[in-house]
């Protein structure tokens, strides 16, 4: 169970969490936050490959990861391909992984070396994060209040932030354990074609002494080829 659960996890969620300037640009004029979000979810859809990192900050039932990283591609299989590290937590029993996705094939390898393979999961797909009407850029579509804030550099690239809402019925499409409506973000190259470079996303507590959880996502290195030591 665990390990299927794991896999899961993983194959579901392609990101990157990226550091931003603290110094935020607010002069207009900014550009509609609607059809930068929207051109973004456009060149999602199209890409190949990309490179990912994913971070959650508090608990989500049935979300065992605390980062996950690494590099994804739709080559290689109706299961895509990926390589890369995971941090897990289960209970209190917090480890590390490597995972490689190779054809109908899920390797795990835990941190002292020992070597799981096992068919992927047939309802956790890569290729289908990018499909238009169920995977990332359907978050971005769905999204509504759309604003642009302002300017801001996310590691080196220029982008633009801008924010809004996202519905309970899309977000549990992606990560089931989210049963309310969430606060976006969107950071978006400011550079043609734009692209998304992050998102970030905060859970409602779903009890009284609970904290919000935040999550952060994005993409970088679209289309750059797989490395064979990105899991190492």
């Amino acid at each position: 169970m665990l390990r299927r659960r794991t896999a899961g996890v993983l194959v579901l969620l392609l990101a990157l969490a990226c550091g931003c300037s603290a110094s935020p640009d607010t002069r207009g004029p900014l550009p509609d936050g609607t059809t930068m979000v929207h051109d973004a979810a456009t060149a999602l859809e199209q890409l190949h490959s990309i490179e990912f990192d994913f971070s959650v900050s508090g608990t989500i039932p049935g979300l065992d990861v605390r980062e996950v990283k690494g590099q994804a591609s739709r080559d290689g299989g109706r299961y895509g391909t990926a390589v890369g590290q995971a941090d897990m937590q289960e209970s209190t029993n917090r480890f590390e992984l490597q995972y490689e996705i190779d054809g109908d094939t899920l390797r795990l390898t835990d941190q002292h070396g020992t070597r799981t393979d096992e068919p992927v999961p047939a309802e956790y797909n890569i290729v289908a994060l990018l499909d238009p009407q169920h995977g990332v850029p359907s978050l971005l579509r769905a999204a509504t209040g759309l604003k642009t804030e302002t300017k801001e550099d996310v590691q080196g690239v220029e982008t633009y932030r801008v924010t809004g809402q996202v519905a309970k019925s899309v977000v549990s499409g992606l990560l089931p354990g989210i049963t309310s409506d969430v606060d976006v973000k969107f950071w978006v190259t400011q550079s043609q074609p734009q692209t998304l470079v992050r998102v970030w996303m905060q859970v409602p507590p779903r009890q009284p002494n609970e904290g919000a959880v935040m999550l952060e996502l994005g993409l970088s290195h679209a289309n750059a080829p797989i490395s064979s030591t990105a899991a190492g």
